[in-house]
């Protein structure tokens, strides 16, 4: 009898459902790819345009950092990604699996970027709010397309909130 499978590989079928509608696949691609980008473009460019260079390099030293880190890990968990380890995995064209599983997102699911020089009121919650939700749908995003196990995108969420509160203290 197969062992069964746990609550990881649960929640990815649960949530991989690319191929399912069209519309989705083409909102979760959207997220996927967008995923770098929503820190430069929704905290440091804003934070830049208000004359705070400082906390704008914050932002982009929390970026170089977390790739830094999500990197080593890839390197030493060296884990399959969904798609090469189960049968039956919804992908789409152009989103197949390669390399290890752990995302290479600057945080997937990263709440938003506020390093310790940056004025609480210099990144408003109208910045915040889409940070936060950019790196929530990255994560949703990585697995709905069979790219990442549920617990890899909260390990990215997990270095990307340690690179964040690391730039605070």
């Amino acid at each position: 009898m197969p062992p069964s499978p746990g609550i990881d590989e649960w929640l990815f079928r649960a949530w991989n459902l690319a191929g399912s509608d069209p519309i989705l696949d083409r909102i979760m691609i959207f997220f996927t790819i967008l995923t770098g980008v929503y820190v430069i473009f929704l905290a440091a460019v804003p934070l830049w345009w208000r004359g705070l260079r400082t906390a704008t390099f914050d932002v982009l030293l929390l970026l170089a950092v977390t790739i830094v880190a999500t990197e080593a890990i890839k390197y030493l968990v060296d884990r399959p990604r969904p798609c090469d380890a189960l049968a039956n995995v919804n992908t789409l064209a152009g989103y197949r699996c390669s390399a290890s599983s752990i995302p290479l997102s600057p945080a997937d699911m990263h709440p938003g970027p506020s390093p310790s020089r940056v004025p609480d009121d210099s990144l408003s919650l109208a910045a915040r709010h889409p940070c936060g939700a950019f790196a929530l749908l990255a994560g949703v995003s990585r697995v709905y397309l069979g790219l990442h196990w549920p617990s890899d995108v909260l390990g990215g969420a997990v270095v990307g909130i340690g690179s964040r509160s690391s730039l605070r203290s």
